[in-house]
């Protein structure tokens, strides 16, 4: 066979005699010195000028060989992984050396009498076959060898990263993520290899079916003596000017500081604060993107519903902040989603303010409630419109203009009822307790200019509970503003003359004439009692049926 194997015996005939070799080198075992002379009769075939159908089966008579003898080749191996080397064109038939490397090296597992070399050759084969079928092996070089790799992993890591940066292919991209994984695990994350480590989980971490893997690689990391400054680095990538219209790697950065320092399977050994890294998040919201605001709004809600608690003024400082630049995005920005997550999270805060756990800045926080009140929920407002209550009182500076913009955002502006009786509610007590100081300058600011055209509003529940705090003013009102009371609650009566509102209107007139009768000024009880001359008239002149209490203490009242 040997003979056959010669040039002389023509190329198609030496290509048949080493298939058949192929054969035997796996099924039997080789006298001493065999191996040698095969290679020595076939190694002018894997020379550049050789067609490639000759190279191809020298190549598979090699690998046949380190099949079938492997154990009896001693220092060959070094011999033939030179020939895997350093193979001329170094480019060609990638594929096929491979196998002889795997076959050579047990896919990575024994690199027996290659020690010295391995770490050039992994290089150089990055260089030239950087593919998931190399990714491999080279996730066994490094689970079994790594001490032989040492020099070169920095190198090795960027260029894995590199490769998950700009490749499409899945498949390269799980093989990759598998190796660096075995590099922080079984050998060591070199520092100067770290940034770019977390720029490549950053952003891979956005392709659904790889979040969990870089989520798990992440951690491990985090876990090293690197943590913190795994921390930090992203931290410094969400501050930078360069990274800010990156949003894949900064909703990575933002994703993995929050599930590290707030998350479900948070480190605890990292003892990084929220207040330390809430800041990177708001830089990282310098240029407008949703889908980092929304990966923000998630992080932020989770640890406010986890530790809202136990978070103090700074940090809540920050938050609100934050809050506050979401709220402006969403106006140019925000999707029905962002949106919608924004306001969950103002529920948020505000349930815990209800329950006493908010120690943040309140008058901040319902600022930025107030900003959106037309968006929010009706329970919502109402706690806006009960805090702001509590400063109208004579101790704070300005309170009658505070319960002027009170009454003017929340009853004129507003059209839900509920919010607007709230509003009403509260001007009632405000006027009731601060009457006997201030009533002039309450009923000039904050009741005639609202309640001036209270007579032409459509709805039945505000306008009865307005009229209904004008008669209750009206009552004890000794003062000129009397009249104008009196000319509002006279155009609720002129406007609403059927049945059901006249008896209601004509029965207040009546409460306002009883309180006046036996008091000074008689110019108030004479104004009452022709308004209630005029609507009893109104009564005949529309044939309504009145009930006998109401004319009957009408009549008495005109008989004194």
């Amino acid at each position: 066979s040997l003979q056959e194997l010669h040039p002389d015996c023509g190329l198609s005939n030496r290509i048949r005699v080493a298939n058949h070799v192929c054969d035997l080198a796996k099924a039997k075992k080789f006298e001493e010195h065999a191996v040698e002379a095969v290679w020595k009769a076939v190694e002018d075939m894997l020379t550049p000028e050789q067609p490639p159908e000759a190279r191809h089966a020298v190549l598979l008579l090699l690998r046949a060989i380190i099949q079938g003898q492997g154990e009896r080749l001693g220092p060959l191996r070094a011999f033939f992984f030179k020939v895997i080397r350093d193979y001329q064109p170094s480019n060609e038939d990638l594929s096929d050396r491979l196998e002889v490397f795997k076959a050579l090296t047990e896919n990575g597992k024994d690199i027996t009498y290659l020690e010295e070399d391995i770490a050039g050759f992994v290089l150089l084969w990055m260089d030239i076959g950087l593919t998931a079928d190399f990714l491999h092996v080279l996730v066994n070089l490094v689970k079994f060898n790594s001490c032989y790799l040492d020099q070169n992993v920095s190198i090795m890591v960027q260029k894995i990263c590199l490769l998950c940066n700009w490749t499409t292919a899945s498949t390269d991209i799980e093989v990759a993520l598998q190796v660096l994984d075995a590099v922080v695990c079984y050998n060591c994350l070199p520092s100067d290899s770290l940034t770019v480590f977390i720029i490549t989980l950053c952003r891979t971490v956005n392709v659904k079916e790889f979040c969990e893997s870089c989520w798990k690689l992440m951690r491990k990391v985090l876990g090293t003596h690197l943590g913190h400054s795994a921390i930090y680095t992203m931290c410094r990538i969400m501050e930078e000017r360069a990274y800010m219209e990156d949003s894949p790697l900064l909703r990575g950065a933002v994703f993995f500081v929050g599930m590290a320092l707030w998350g479900a399977h948070r480190l605890p050994a990292l003892k990084n604060t929220p207040t330390l890294v809430l800041p990177s998040f708001y830089k990282a919201m310098w240029c407008a993107n949703e889908m980092v605001s929304y990966e923000i709004v998630l992080s932020i809600t989770r640890l406010i519903k986890k530790y809202g608690k136990e978070l103090q003024v700074v940090t809540w400082d920050i938050l609100l902040g934050i809050i506050e630049r979401l709220l402006q995005q969403i106006q140019s920005i925000g999707s029905a989603e962002l949106k919608s997550i924004v306001y969950e999270l103002l529920t948020t805060v505000e349930e815990l303010y209800e329950q006493n756990g908010f120690h943040g800045s309140s008058d901040k926080f319902f600022s930025l409630v107030e900003k959106c009140a037309d968006k929010r929920p009706d329970a919502s407002v109402l706690t806006l419109i009960s805090y702001r209550a509590q400063s109208i009182q004579p101790a704070k500076d300005g309170w009658i203009q505070s319960l002027h913009r009170l009454m003017e955002k929340f009853f004129r502006n507003e059209s839900r009822s509920v919010i607007r009786i709230k509003v009403l509610h509260i001007l009632s007590f405000v006027l009731s307790t601060n009457r006997q100081l201030y009533e002039e300058e309450l009923i000039e600011v904050a009741v005639i200019p609202h309640l001036s055209g209270i007579a032409e509003d459509r709805d039945l529940a505000v306008r009865r509970q307005a009229t209904q705090l004008l008669v209750d003013l009206a009552e004890s009102c000794s003062t000129h503003h009397f009249t104008s009371l009196l000319d509002i609650i006279e155009r609720v009566g002129d406007t609403h003359t059927h049945t059901g509102s006249i008896h209601h209107f004509t029965s207040l007139l009546d409460i306002i004439e009883r309180s006046k009768l036996y008091s000074l000024p008689a110019s108030h009880a004479s104004r009452v009692y022709e308004l209630l001359i005029g609507h009893l008239q109104l009564h005949y002149k529309n044939k309504y049926k009145l009930t006998p209490s109401i004319v009957w203490g009408s009549s008495v009242k005109m008989a004194c």
